[in-house]
């Protein structure tokens, strides 16, 4: 029979070595403490699971925000190139002699990438193809063709607050661009030596998520302008 120390035997249960077990050493901190027990263990996870979610919930809204911010800042950045491409091609038209009404058809069609969707013709589903048709039509005087930013009576609800977003805008609505329309300003002024040309997107519409929280306002005026030097008498000689 092996002689168990007495100071061993009273700290608690020992092995067949009189050597207490991790095991029950942690089993008797628990019993202390309360820490490790199967009911502070299951509050412990819960709680960290909610705030879990909580913080992935706000991080998720901060990450949209920023994600919108940046949309629609490539849009807008996008819309200035094409609007200073615009005025570059019409101040060329004019410059080598073709008649003003001309060159801001010409100014018009290099903007509508960025003029949004096309009203006349009104078509649901329109190829790049035929659109180019279209638009090779418009040039030529052959046809009538609109977008929704461009100069004209169609308007589409652009307030993705309306019920009537994506349809055609008869008359005012109170929940699109607050009134406003949109629409281009295009002029062309001619000197002795130089060809001016203007080209501006009035009320450009802010149409991303969040963007009256985020700017405080649903539209914003986009405007170029190109001077190049008067070639048309030579052009027309």
């Amino acid at each position: 029979m092996r002689f168990v120390p007495r100071h061993l035997l009273s700290r608690g249960a020992t092995d067949f070595r009189g050597i207490r077990t991790n095991s029950e050493a942690a089993k008797s901190a628990a019993g202390r403490t309360g820490h490790y027990t199967q009911a502070g263990i299951y509050a412990r996870r819960k709680g960290e699971h909610g705030s879990a979610i909580l913080e992935s919930f706000l991080s998720m809204i901060l990450l949209g925000l920023i994600l919108f911010g940046i949309l629609q800042l490539f849009q807008l950045v996008l819309a200035d190139m094409v609007t200073d491409y615009a005025a570059f091609r019409g101040a060329r038209s004019a410059a080598v002699g073709f008649r003003d009404e001309y060159a801001i058809r010409e100014a018009l069609i290099k903007a509508a990438p960025v003029s949004g969707p096309m009203t006349v013709p009104r078509s649901r589903r329109v190829s790049v193809e035929t659109e180019q048709s279209f638009l090779r039509g418009y040039m030529e005087g052959d046809r009538n063709v609109e977008y929704a930013n461009w100069l004209g009576e169609d308007r589409l609800h652009t307030n993705y607050h309306c019920p009537h977003y994506g349809e055609p805008l008869v008359g005012g609505c109170s929940l699109c661009s607050r009134g406003k329309k949109h629409y281009v300003d295009a002029s062309v002024n001619g000197f002795d030596q130089t060809m001016r040309f203007k080209f501006e997107f009035v009320n450009y519409p802010l149409d991303l998520p969040l963007h009256d929280w985020l700017t405080g306002r649903d539209s914003i005026d986009i405007s170029a302008e190109s001077e190049l030097t008067n070639h048309s008498s030579s052009f027309l000689e």
